[in-house]
């Protein structure tokens, strides 16, 4: 009788030891994935993951197409990584301003969105890689003696270059190292920043238009804009903007320093029935108004913590009173 063999239990941690994600290798390979960043293709194989827990859980649209819920606030957690870099991840995926392999539909009323995960596979068929240029034939005024593995640019560097090198120059250098700054800082990005002060201003301008872009679509602007106008949008646009680029450690709330990351937070959370929610209150506010971005700011900030108690403040007001 051959002798039974004795198999071990999983103990702790252990229980999780054969749970991966998976990142599909077309994402790493596939030439039309190659701008996407490494954070990005691991969210997509995290929402990949999430499929399966939809399919269980029955979340199916009219159309039959899965989709998922996967918050801001989980992403953070998951990836460890801040608000920002989550909605930048996020974006790089979507269908609107990336690849297109995610679409975000909006629910409003605090609700996280409903994600579909797209195939990141077409039927398409891929075009076949283009065939290496032929190689130059050499130069045949090339000295015999040298490799015929340079070209006559090498050839003659090597041959400009002598054993006496200047006295202001280090032996241990060739006056090839002096590019060293356009080779390691290319597109003028160098140790000192101060030297091009223009284009610098051009990369801050062009973060905050983003971020701008990002606050109309979260706002759904252009339905604020046909019900209250573009002039007071375009006001509560800037303000939030402003806010979410200030580079300040505190920004002042209701008469109280409050740390600027907190404040963004909020800013960024900020949606349609929001904003809504602020032009309400200032139509029915009958005292004067003596700072109205101080009073705007405090209305944002406090607009996705008190909204819910207004609108059934409402509803009871509706109900029993008048």
């Amino acid at each position: 009788m051959s002798q039974a063999i004795s198999f071990d239990y999983f103990y702790g941690g252990q229980s999780d030891a054969f749970s991966y994600y998976r990142i599909p290798r077309l994402l790493i390979t596939g030439q039309q994935f190659k701008r996407l960043s490494t954070d990005a293709k691991l969210l997509y194989g995290l929402l990949l993951d999430r499929m399966g827990l939809s399919s269980r859980n029955g979340w199916y649209d009219d159309l039959g197409r899965v989709y998922i819920y996967y918050a801001l606030d989980e992403i953070q957690r998951d990836l460890n990584c801040g608000h920002d870099k989550a909605v930048k991840l996020l974006a790089e995926l979507d269908t609107g301003k990336g690849i297109g392999l995610i679409e975000r539909v909006k629910q409003g009323q605090g609700r996280p969105a409903k994600i579909y995960v797209k195939q990141f596979t077409t039927s398409e068929i891929p075009q076949s890689p283009e065939e290496p240029a032929p190689l130059e034939e050499p130069n045949s005024r090339l000295p015999k003696s040298r490799s015929q593995d340079f070209g006559l640019s090498e050839v003659l560097t090597s041959e400009n270059q002598t054993s006496r090198l200047p006295k202001i120059r280090s032996a241990d250098f060739g006056k090839s190292e002096g590019n060293y700054n356009n080779i390691i800082y290319p597109d003028k990005s160098y140790l000192d920043p101060s030297i091009y002060p223009s284009t610098s201003g051009v990369i801050r301008q062009m973060d905050r238009c983003e971020c701008r872009e990002e606050v109309k679509e979260n706002i759904e602007y252009q339905r604020l804009a046909e019900q209250y106008g573009h002039e007071e949008v375009d006001a509560i646009l800037d303000l939030i903007t402003d806010t979410l680029c200030s580079t300040r450690p505190t920004i002042r709330i209701g008469g109280e320093e409050i740390p600027i990351e907190a404040v963004k937070d909020r800013f960024w959370r900020l949606e349609q029935s929001h904003i809504e929610y602020v032009f309400d209150c200032m139509k029915e506010n009958t005292t004067k108004i003596r700072n109205i971005r101080g009073y705007l700011l405090t209305a944002l900030y406090n607009a996705p913590i008190t909204i819910g108690h207004y609108f059934q403040a409402e509803v009871q007001h509706d109900l029993y009173g008048q």
